[in-house]
């Protein structure tokens, strides 16, 4: 079981996600200029994000997680060194996070040491 994770495409350069009760709102940055808003019920947020994201390979995309066992836990593989921390990036499954919170998933495991699911890091 693998994820990857896949820049926005360009120009798009930051998404934020406010939470609105039963909606959420995206706040879309364009060249690093807040440049809309897009309200959409929660049941569509990941499969609006998933909308923004670059196509790429999977030896392409910038960060990829599989798991590495009770012992090691998640592993995450940097495929872009100079990818910045404060970058989003969004899951195959619409799971919008920044680098480094996709970087800081490295090692973590359900505390019986099984696998923890995607949306469920301890």
């Amino acid at each position: 079981m693998s994820t990857s994770y896949y820049r926005l495409n360009f120009p798009i350069t930051y998404i934020k996600i406010a939470d609105m009760g039963e909606q959420d709102q995206l706040q879309i940055w364009i060249n690093h200029e807040l440049s809309g808003l897009l309200t959409v019920s929660k049941h569509d947020t990941r499969k609006i994000l998933s909308m923004f994201t670059a196509y790429e390979e999977d030896n392409e995309c910038p960060l990829r997680s599989h798991w590495g066992g009770p012992e090691r836990g998640s592993i995450v593989t940097i495929n872009d060194p100079t990818i910045p921390d404060e970058a989003c990036v969004i899951s195959e499954y619409g799971e919008l996070l920044t680098v480094r919170e996709v970087k800081a998933r490295s090692g973590a495991k359900r505390s019986d040491g099984m696998p923890t699911e995607l949306f469920g890091y301890e």
